[in-house]
């Protein structure tokens, strides 16, 4: 055997190859020839591969294969962001298609403390006749500008597997059936900075990792829960038992809009404080969620928020995105390595006793492990927080997993840390009013777990491009309430109300923000079904001057508080939350012929008419409960008109019924 035989099986072996070696080039003699140029400026500098200029592709043409394990030494070289270097496979000259992966730097600046700073990322793409399309996207660490990383692919029919650095454990785990056949192996960089690039070795495939999860994720049309009245999602699981009547009549309003799935974020904190007795809100919070006909899909970790987790709540600030988030794990606790490890056990606790209890319950679609495990943004560099978090997503997979619950679980991809602890991709996707929504091209197989973001993404604009795509979607979020997440993302502080609310779907009195967008979710012919079954109201200025929005509603039932905005049955409609009136009107028949009472519990003042007819006339604006009677007639329709004007003060209104044979509830017109 010749030296050099033997050198390329130790370097084969070394990288994790147990296939015929088919090509390995290490560049050290300064030469391309068993190479072709199919783009761009390509030189062999010190002993590397150098590409340069614009949009750069080099190809080795002796061999096209299907099936292949690839790897070389990769980094790009900058001085702006977005430049790329990467790999190539299956790769047709004639029609410029197949498959990529690379290095990207996605976002670069200067931090006044810490120095310059980089946000990198590792990326499949695949490559059709009209440009790239993203299949799947992590963050990395240990990447930077000019510093030459391992990358490693296996494709093996419709199945790709991408390695960086670790070459026992794939980042990327992708089935695509797009371009099941041959094509060529090469290099490439994108328009910007120089690509680097050395030993290279293509081989045959001996063997093949597990095959990525194929759910069909197509048919999830969810929102983020956070209830309405609770400024985040702590304070939902903090003071549970108290608000079970919002929860219930808002997951209502989720399965009448067209909605199947609800995304919640759990807290460790609560199990901490609180052990067993959470476990039974959670329980709790799955029946109702299951009662009204949707799924659940529950969080355990997440990197959002700047406010310190505690069960002592503030109120929102006015003008702030979400201001009252709380991480999960506290910030201070993810970006130390001591601390993180002190609380490994009780972390541990938390993310067992949850699974357990739930390990086998169809009401729970998946686990999510964690959202948008990033980390702090202008410490990229130099901090811990990335192996931190790192480590915790590793654990907590682990923890899930030994469990033996079968329910899948994910993390979020799309430049976090996910993809590499997660059975199936899952991305976020907000758009920026002219582009397509980002990330949406993998097919059925993935799930977009946030989405939504007025005036730039419409409910109807996610239906348009996620529909098309076959994609999935979870919008951020259902309700329109105290969490501040109307407000978008850097608004100032103040009192200035956004033209449409950020996110959110759903006000607390039950309308959504726009008709045409709940049309879009359930279909024409379902939502004239809907309007039949819906209060049509009317919301005015002082007591009914200027009608200011029409819309529906299920119910009669809210409490709106006096705080500014969440105070107004709906601000960015430009409503007060003093001096406002509504109108509701509608249709029914009733089961039985007798006498019905009708019940308001509300402030202000407020009048009841069943075909004209007075039933209920409350002139005081002071909150109480009052009732009438009225004989009704079998299966004859009445119009029913209620209107009722809040001066001023927290604004309520509950209208209930009861008759012969029917206990005293919620007055809808389809029960």
């Amino acid at each position: 055997m010749s030296m050099f035989l033997l050198f390329l099986i130790l370097l084969a072996w070394h990288h994790g190859f147990a296939g015929e070696v088919i090509l390995q080039d290490d560049f050290e003699g300064d030469l391309l020839d068993s190479w072709q140029v199919a783009g761009g400026q390509w030189l062999v500098r010190e002993g590397r591969c150098t590409a340069e200029g614009p949009f750069s592709l080099l190809v080795y043409p002796q061999e096209s294969r299907r099936d292949l394990e690839a790897a070389a030494d990769v980094a790009y070289s900058h001085n702006e962001s977005h430049a790329a270097a990467g790999l190539v496979f299956r790769y047709d000259m004639k029609d410029s298609t197949g498959y990529a992966v690379c290095l990207r730097e996605i976002e670069r600046g200067t931090h006044p403390r810490f120095g310059p700073w980089e946000r990198p990322v590792l990326q499949l793409f695949r490559m059709d006749g009209d440009g790239l399309k993203l299949l799947q996207e992590s963050k990395v660490m240990d990447c930077r500008s000019g510093l030459l990383r391992r990358l490693r692919v296996i494709c093996y029919g419709p199945d790709i597997w991408v390695f960086y650095q670790d070459m026992s454990e794939p980042v990327l785990k992708e089935y695509d059936p797009q371009y099941v056949r041959a094509g060529l192996f090469g290099l490439w960089k994108d328009h910007r900075g120089i690509g680097l690039f050395d030993n290279v070795v293509v081989s045959t495939v001996d063997s093949v990792p597990a095959s990525p999860l194929r759910t069909d994720w197509s048919w999830v049309r969810g929102a983020v829960y956070v209830r309405s009245n609770a400024v985040n999602s702590v304070q939902m699981w903090h003071d549970y038992w108290d608000h079970t009547d919002v929860l219930d009549r808002e997951f209502f309003y989720a399965s009448c809009y067209g909605f199947n799935m609800v995304q919640v974020y759990l807290h460790w904190i609560i199990w901490d404080r609180h052990n067993e007795e959470y476990l039974r809100r959670i329980d709790d919070l799955l029946t109702r969620v299951s009662t009204y006909g949707l799924k659940a899909n529950l969080i355990f970790w997440d990197d959002c928020g700047h406010v310190e987790p505690n069960l002592v709540f503030a109120d929102p600030v006015p003008g702030r995105h979400n201001s009252q988030m709380m991480p999960n794990p506290s910030h201070r606790i993810r970006d130390s390595e001591f601390a993180m490890a002190g609380h490994k056990e009780r972390f541990r606790d938390y993310v067992v006793n949850v699974t357990q209890r739930f390990r086998d319950d169809d009401r729970i679609a998946f686990w999510q492990l964690y959202n948008e495990g990033m980390g702090a943004r202008e410490t990229y560099r130099i901090s811990r927080t990335d192996a931190n978090l790192n480590r915790l997503l590793g654990w907590t997979r682990e923890w899930v997993k030994a469990t033996g619950t079968p329910i899948p679980v994910t993390a979020t991809g799309g430049g976090f840390y996910g993809p590499q602890y997660s059975d199936f991709y899952t991305y976020h996707s907000y758009g920026n009013g002219t582009d397509p929504l980002p990330n949406t091209d993998g097919g059925s197989e993935h799930l977009c777990t946030e989405t939504l973001n007025r005036p730039h993404t419409s409910l109807v604009d996610c239906l348009r491009e996620f529909g098309g795509k076959q994609n999935g979607f979870v919008v951020w979020e259902l309700m329109v309430g105290r969490d501040n997440c109307r407000y978008p993302w850097g608004h100032p502080d103040g009192f200035k109300e956004p033209v449409s609310p950020f996110h959110g779907v759903v006000y607390p009195d039950g309308h959504p923000w726009d008709m045409r967008e709940i049309q879009a979710m359930l279909g024409e012919k379902a939502f004239a079904a809907l309007q039949e079954r819906m209060f049509q109201v009317e919301y005015f200025e002082g007591r009914f001057h200027k009608r200011k929005k029409a819309s529906i509603t299920p119910l009669i039932d809210f409490d709106l508080g006096d705080e500014h905005g969440y105070g107004s049955p709906d601000a960015s409609a430009g409503i007060a939350k003093d001096h406002f009136s509504i109108r509701w009107t509608g249709k029914r028949t009733v089961p039985t012929t007798g006498v019905y009472t009708f019940y308001a519990d509300c402030d202000g003042v407020l009048g009841l008419w069943m075909d004209q007819a007075p039933v209920i006339q409350k002139d005081h604006p002071r909150r109480e409960e009052v009732q009438g009677d009225i004989e009704l007639i079998r299966d004859r329709p009445y119009s029913i008109r209620i209107e009722y004007y809040h001066p001023k003060g927290d604004a309520s209104n509950h209208i209930s019924w009861s008759g012969p044979g029917a206990s005293k509830r919620r007055l809808r017109l389809d029960d």
